[in-house]
């Protein structure tokens, strides 16, 4: 996920975030994210901290090596569930 692909899914979390009568957990599936840069990260903590806001918990399914060690580079791992 670079920039060019994280106004696509800024959009669509925004939505599912913030939606009235939403899910109350929200579940990412990244399996398939070949590649994820600072900018996706930023995308992702954002959604997180909307999600928070409202009272809703956003998770991670499938994250593959290089996502699960740039979250954890950058301190962000903890703030994410990793959905089964």
């Amino acid at each position: 996920m670079d920039a060019d692909r994280s106004a696509l899914l800024i959009a669509a979390l925004q939505h599912a975030v913030t939606n009235p009568g939403g899910p109350a957990v929200i579940t990412i599936d990244v399996s398939e994210l070949g590649f994820c840069d600072s900018n996706g990260i930023n995308v992702l903590l954002r959604a997180q901290l909307t999600a928070i806001t409202h009272s809703r918990t956003l998770r991670l399914r499938g994250p593959n090596s290089q996502l699960l060690k740039l979250l954890n580079r950058t301190g962000a791992l903890t703030l994410f569930r990793l959905a089964p």
